[in-house]
């Protein structure tokens, strides 16, 4: 539209009507009044919009640029793992999904089975380590596939070295522990009233049953496990052939705990272990056969500050894996344990259906050895009489 032309017409036209006004003949007074107020009106937009266009045109104005919707919507900011997270845990529910959930959703990389959300995996990780504290001592990896991990093996002492004379490398080596894969699962029956709990109370119960569950397991693999077909652990630390304990090298056999025995398979542990040692052994061991030595008046063989007991100035750790009578000293950063699928949950709403139940299933693929032939680990073991 000519603006400057427009502008013109509505000047003459109102020349016009102030002649018609001050003519003599007769006017409809009413229809002049209202297209003059048109024409009043048309006129300062025209102004707004001329001054506006100059504005664009010497830059005191910026022009307002139309946004791409298909631009718009890959620079959405809306937030990926709060989504993802919900959308996980309502399709475990049965529940329907929003828009950006089904979004989030949509977009889980991995296989089939959408990965499980890295918040809720670090919550179930959070609860492993609660219910399961030895697993914060061991060395523990998420290494997908099967894992080689270095290990030191001859190291000789370093030697003094004599001004310009050739240093001869020492014969230090190296040795790995192999570590595949092992699955561990729990299936959970639970009730179809899960449907209806808040996203925070599923996603605690889910931690709860399915965290505890493969914590328990894995700790007793980590002290009983047999590293054949299964997870090993401390019960192959030992320096003898594939991990075995040997009476007066690294075991203490007795058929009743003493101070001395005591001091005996303390003073077995290789040098520079003791520092991060702890002992393991059941409840019942420690209060049947340890407990009694308790005496301050005398030494501080054993002691309990800080809600823990002490043995020779290392914690004792707790767990109902190990059998009576059984307990070993060390270092238990010298297992290695290593998740080559971390833990996943499904659900099946089929397989429960004659008992109006939904069944979940959490599994993980998990791996762990000891590294032994060190002196890392030492046991102590009541012969039964």
């Amino acid at each position: 539209m000519n603006f400057i032309k427009r502008m013109k017409e509505i000047n003459d036209r109102k020349a016009e009507l102030r002649d018609m006004l001050q003519g003599s003949g007769e006017v409809d007074l009413d229809a002049i009044e209202k297209e003059l107020r048109n024409l009043d009106t048309e006129y300062k937009n025209l102004e707004k919009r001329a001054a506006t266009i100059e504005g664009i045109n010497i830059g005191t104005i910026p022009a307002v640029e139309i946004p791409n919707p298909v631009t718009a919507r890959a620079a959405d900011t809306f937030d990926q793992d709060k989504e993802y997270r919900s959308a996980w845990l309502k399709t475990l529910q049965g529940k329907a999904l929003t828009e950006n959930e089904q979004r989030a959703y949509s977009t889980a990389a991995g296989s089939a089975l959408p990965a499980i959300p890295e918040s809720t995996a670090n919550e179930i990780i959070k609860k492993m380590y609660e219910v399961a504290p030895i697993l914060q001592r061991c060395k523990i990896f998420h290494v997908p596939g099967n894992f080689k991990f270095a290990v030191e093996g001859a190291n000789n002492d370093a030697a003094i070295h004599q001004e310009n004379k050739a240093i001869t490398v020492a014969a230090d080596s190296l040795g790995s522990v192999s570590l595949t894969g092992y699955e561990i699962v729990k299936l959970v029956k639970a009730s179809r009233a899960t449907v209806n709990m808040t996203i925070a109370a599923f996603e605690s119960y889910i931690v709860e049953i399915i965290a505890e569950a493969i914590a328990r397991k894995i700790e007793n693999f980590i002290f009983v496990g047999t590293g054949s077909n299964q997870p090993g652990g401390v019960a192959q630390g030992g320096k003898g052939t594939n991990g075995a304990y040997t009476a007066g090298t690294d075991m203490v056999e007795t058929s009743a705990v003493t101070e001395a025995n005591i001091t005996a398979v303390y003073g077995m542990l290789a040098s520079g272990y003791e520092r991060n040692a702890v002992w393991a052994m059941s409840k019942a061991t420690f209060f049947a056969d340890f407990y009694a030595l308790m005496n301050k008046s005398k030494n501080n063989l054993i002691e309990f500050a800080n809600g823990r007991y002490y043995i020779m100035g290392c914690e004792v750790y707790f767990t109902g894996s190990l059998a009576a009578g059984v307990s070993y000293l060390g270092d238990f950063s010298y297992i290695v344990g290593n998740y080559s699928q971390d833990i996943a949950v499904v659900k099946s709403e089929h397989s429960g259906l004659a008992t109006n139940s939904v069944d979940y299933l959490g599994s993980c693929v998990f791996d762990s050895k000891a590294i032994a032939g060190l002196g890392a680990f030492v046991k102590l073991v009541k012969k039964a009489a």
